[in-house]
């Protein structure tokens, strides 16, 4: 595949969300401060304090179907967070969900140590459209008893946020508008807009960004192929 010129590569960054892989990686990876952001309104927390933020990272199973995550992150307790970004909703099913829960929870306990020390998890899943259809902008999901409702306490969490259900006057509203904003001066968060401009307007985000281009366009010819295998179909 041809190189992209460089009137080219702007006009991609142009159009880039942080709802798109290239971005949010690029975005996210090694920023603290934009998962903070992130998980504290998607949680509805003040009080949270990211340590550790990585994107693309894999959980291997040596005899298992091995994960790659979008957003893994640590706060300051210890705290485990998967933040999955899908544009459909296919790759966000529930099993999915359980599976990259357990995943997570193997990949914590090492060795020697007891269950009981599991950290808590939260699985979420950002999603375009609505991936459960019940017309709700957020899904929080936990074990409760059967009878009593109570909860089971046993850590995990998952979350599903359908970004275009959210309120634009509310705080996951915001931040949803965010992810989904070209624009960088447009966004509210100010960590978010900052890495943002940084990536798509500076010289120096530009030639990080650089290397992603591939990736970018391997992604829209796929889309493309599927797109026209539908139209075909």
């Amino acid at each position: 595949m041809a190189r992209l010129t460089k009137k080219q590569e702007k006009i991609v960054l142009d159009g880039l969300t942080l709802m798109d892989d290239a971005l949010f990686t690029m975005c996210f990876d090694g920023s603290a401060e934009c998962a903070s952001v992130m998980l504290s309104v998607l949680l509805c927390r003040d009080d949270l304090a990211v340590t550790e933020a990585t994107t693309q990272k894999w959980i291997e199973g040596a005899d298992k179907h091995s994960v790659k995550l979008d957003i893994y992150a640590r706060d300051r307790e210890g705290n485990i967070y998967d933040i999955e970004i899908q544009r459909a909703s296919k790759g966000a099913g529930s099993r999915r969900a359980r599976y990259y829960s357990a995943m997570i929870d193997s990949d914590a306990l090492r060795k020697g140590t007891e269950c009981n020390e599991l950290p808590e998890s939260y699985v979420i899943f950002i999603t375009e459209r609505d991936a459960l259809g019940e017309g709700k902008a957020l899904y929080d999901i936990e074990r409760t008893v059967k009878g009593s409702g109570k909860s089971f306490r046993d850590g995990t969490h998952i979350l599903y946020i359908s970004a275009d259900l959210t309120d634009r006057d509310t705080d996951l509203g915001k931040l949803m508008h965010d992810l989904r904003c070209p624009d960088p001066e447009r966004m509210h968060h100010r960590a978010l807009r900052e890495r943002a401009r940084y990536l798509k307007r500076s010289e120096e985000g530009i030639g990080e960004m650089t290397g992603e281009f591939d990736r970018i366009l391997n992604a829209k010819v796929k889309e493309a192929v599927k797109d026209a295998v539908k139209e075909t179909a």
